[in-house]
This record gives structure tokens, sequence and C-alpha cells, in this order.
């Protein structure tokens, strides 16, 4: 909403600096609050309800700019464009601080007896102070390979998650459409990735192997952008749109489950912590890199942006797919020598995290 006010560039660029600050623990602290109430068989629906909002927004926030932007008012469109916007997240932030709990044993909204249940109900306990860090287990999750895995995953995602949010309506008006007609024709493909996120998430949710959906998804994205990549002829613009519909449907999805993924496979509330926060920093940073790969010079094909978003979603495959078979390995090794676990199981992962002999790794 301060946006709204500026009165030249220096105070929009410091109000733009505080909404980054303020807003970049959202990505990776909004998941990690859902890990704290539910199975891991469960959270890859709630993770994906939660990432599947941003281009279910897509869909909506070009007609919502433009209807805006047209509204006569005293206050120039840009600065009505902010304050609409950010109002609805300022007035909602106390609802959020008064009514949303802090772990399932602090819901005030749930009887005593319903409080216990929902904190026992979770497969992993962990006996750290809410307040507190068990260091052993944060140091452990910097220093875990799979961690970093994840990260090089989400940097891959991210590019497409940035590049198209950012540049999907210019590639498709590159297409030959107006400016209006292509945020239009936008609006349906966030909305099948949407579809798509949710899809993939109750699917893994019911039979696992989410290594082997993140991959699917990624190939769908590497088709996708390798269509828009090499097929450059105006008369062909069916092909490149339905390239966009694959590129989106496909990375959307792989974004949503691999954060979900990290969080099943980090054992402790602490070293769960440390993995996303080592996927945040780092992970974040392609965005820089999408941004400058899309130049108004390379209208209206764009080759060497979508042909970075192809390779990059090949990397995914790649990724997700060697991750898999090293943590299935694992698992076999453990099943040999502690035996096999049933998935309701209930340990305690406080002192050993990930090392402890009941735990597996979610594939």
């Amino acid at each position: 909403m301060c946006s709204g006010a500026v009165k030249n560039m220096a105070e929009l660029i410091v109000c733009r600096c505080f909404l980054g600050v303020f807003e970049a623990s959202f990505g990776a602290g909004a998941p990690y609050y859902l890990s704290l109430f539910y199975q891991r068989r469960e959270l890859a629906f709630r993770v994906s309800l939660l990432l599947g909002m941003s281009p279910l927004a897509n869909c909506f926030a070009g007609a919502l700019a433009y209807g805006i932007t047209h509204i006569n008012n005293s206050l120039a469109p840009w600065r009505l464009l902010f304050i609409i916007e950010g109002a609805p997240t300022v007035l909602f932030a106390v609802v959020v601080y008064f009514f949303l709990p802090d772990s399932p044993g602090t819901a005030k909204f749930l009887p005593e007896a319903q409080q216990t249940h929902a904190v026992e109900r979770l497969q992993t306990r962990d006996r750290t102070a809410k307040s507190k860090v068990h260091w052993g287990q944060l140091f452990a999750g910097l220093k875990d390979y799979r961690n970093f895995v994840h990260t090089l995953i989400h940097f891959m995602c991210n590019y497409s998650f940035a590049g198209l949010s950012n540049f999907l309506p210019t590639i498709v008006q590159g297409m030959g459409y107006s400016s209006i007609n292509a945020q239009g024709l936008t609006a349906p493909v966030y909305f099948a990735s949407f579809l798509c996120c949710v899809a993939a998430a109750l699917l893994s949710d019911k039979y696992g192997r989410r290594g082997f959906i993140i991959a699917g998804f990624a190939t769908m994205g590497m088709i996708g952008y390798l269509l828009l990549a090499i097929i450059d002829d105006m008369d062909r613009v069916g092909i490149r749109y339905f390239g966009v519909w694959l590129a989106v449907c496909g990375v959307f999805p792989a974004l949503c489950l691999n954060i979900t993924w990290l969080l099943n496979n980090n054992s402790s509330e602490s070293k769960r912590g440390a993995g996303l926060a080592i996927l945040a920093i780092f992970g974040q940073c392609s965005s820089f890199l999408s941004s400058a790969v899309f130049p108004r010079e390379d209208a209206p094909f764009f080759v060497k942006g979508c042909a970075i978003g192809c390779a990059c979603t090949g990397a995914i495959v790649f990724l997700s797919l060697a991750l898999y078979w090293r943590l299935r390995a694992v698992n076999v090794r453990k099943d040999a020598q502690y035996g096999k676990v049933q998935d309701d199981e209930q340990f305690d992962v406080t002192d050993l995290g990930d090392e402890h002999p009941a735990f597996r790794y979610l594939l």
C-alpha cells in the first residue's frame, strides 16, 4: 500500500526493498508451517493448494489490474492499483495474528483432547521446545546433500516460475495477439496449471513416488519449452501455444512437489527449517537469470529464454530421478539392517533425526 503513496523512484525502491524483506520468508515459512500439522502423506495436497494459488491468481491478475487502472478517480491509476491490491493483505494480517495457531497443540479452536490427538497422529515426534532450535539437527540440515539437490531442483523450477509469471503474456502476444487477448489466453493455462498442481499432489500423497511424478511433469515442461524454442514460424502459432500449455502445466506442479518432498524427508523440525532456508536463499536466485534472458530484442520467439527453460526442466528430470534412486537405496539398506517399518509407526526423532532406525525416506 505504501508503494501507492511514493513521490519518486527512490521512495519506490525503498518500499520494494521492505516488501522483499518482509515477504522473503513466506515462500519457505508457509510450507514449513503446514508440515507441523499434517502427516507426510497429507502434506502435498495442502502445499499444492497454497503454492497453487500463484498460477490461480495469475488467471485474474491481468483482468483485475485492467479494471482497477480504468477506475475514474483523483488518484493516478497505478497508485490505486497498489493500494487496492495491498489492502486485503494488511487487513487480513490482524485475523492471522489472533486466530492462526503456532502448532496443533496450541490451536485454541480445538478441545484439549483434539489438540492431543492432532499432535499424536503425526508419525515423527520432535521434543525440541517450539521456541528453541536443536542445533545438532540444524547443522545436519545444512550439511545434508539431499537439501542441496532439492535446492538445485527449486533453482531450475523457479527459473520458469518467475519467467513465466513475468513474460508469459509477452510470449503469447508475440504470437500475433493483442495485449488484452494475450492476457485472456494465459488465464486458462494458469487455471489448468492449478488443477495439475492439485492432481499431482493427490496422486503423490496416495501412491508416494514423488520423484517420478516430479520427473513426469518436468518432462512435460521440457517438451513445452522445446516447442517454443525450436518453432520460430508465425504460421504455426497453434503448436507454440500448445507448448505454452505444456511448459506452464509442467513446471508449477514440479515446484510444489519438490518443496513437499524436502519437508517429507527432513525428519526433525530444526533440520526441516535448515533445508528450507537453503532452498529459499539459493533456489530463488534463478529469478535474476529469468529476468535477463527474455530481452525485448529477442521478441517474438524468445529463443534464448525458452532454450534455457528447456535445459532447466531437463535438469529437473535428471536430478529428481537420481535423488529417487538414492533415497530408495538408503531405504533398502535400512530395511535390511533394522527390518521393515509400518507406515503408521510413530517414533521420536529429536536426537537421531533421519538416522533413527525407523525413519524411511518418502520416495
